[in-house]
């Protein structure tokens, strides 16, 4: 009997979305291997800048192993101070509509971050006590913060963009099937900005944080094709 060996198939290789997996899995574990070293922030905000960092890394790898956009979601409501600028987490799109019958949102239970005490996402409208405030030191969101997105709290471990009694507004960056980062203002793209400051009295008897030190200020900018940039207070512009 002869037996022949098996030729191998010139056609066999990896496909584009096992490489792109691939890639974000490796970009996730040098993001965790590189933390004590990506920034030189001291203590709590660069604490909180880390633990943003790592959102990012998931928000990636959810998009491309589950084929559908994500989401870094950032609680907006003011009536909650506890929550307000300060709580984020990563949430999937359902492809199936599981709940509700609007656009529905897998929550990832593993993603959620509470900043620590007295560190805030710095977004239009808020307030500080200095003249020379970084003009790029506010974050880029992938939706103009006058758009309201609103969601449901987690049910099932679900959110609907239903509007129904108990809705809260949020500010979101997302990130396509592809792993790429969307923004309305191209070639801008998104930014994180975490800050240091105290809650404040405002109008309609609500508290917000207001920022008090212009070197108090840490960030992440995002690059076109998926690159990061971790800022510190050297790299925002006060000019």
């Amino acid at each position: 009997m002869t037996v022949r060996s098996k030729k191998p198939n010139p056609n066999s290789g990896f496909s584009l979305l096992e490489l792109l997996i691939v890639l974000a899995i490796m970009g996730v574990m040098m993001g965790l291997l590189g933390f004590s070293f990506l920034s030189t922030t001291s203590s709590d905000l660069g604490d909180a800048q880390r633990k943003i960092l790592s959102l990012v890394h998931k928000a990636r790898f959810v998009a491309l192993s589950s084929g559908v956009d994500s989401r870094i979601i950032v609680h907006a409501e003011p009536s909650d101070p506890e929550k307000y600028l300060r709580f984020a987490e990563v949430i999937t799109l359902d492809k199936n509509a599981s709940y509700g019958g609007e656009e529905t949102w897998r929550v990832d239970q593993t993603s959620r971050v509470l900043l620590p005490e007295n560190i805030w996402f710095v977004a239009d409208g808020l307030e500080s006590d200095i003249a020379e405030w970084p003009n790029n030191g506010v974050c880029i969101w992938s939706a103009t913060s006058d758009d309201d997105f609103l969601l449901t709290d987690p049910r099932n471990g679900f959110r609907s963009e239903a509007v129904a009694a108990g809705s809260k507004r949020y500010l979101y960056i997302n990130c396509n099937a592809q792993g790429i980062f969307t923004s309305p203002t191209f070639p801008s793209m998104p930014r994180f900005v975490l800050a240091r400051g105290s809650l404040t009295p405002a109008a309609g008897g609500v508290l917000k944080p207001k920022f008090l030190n212009q070197r108090d200020v840490a960030g992440i900018q995002i690059q076109p094709f998926g690159g990061m940039i971790m800022m510190e207070s050297q790299d925002f512009s006060y000019e």
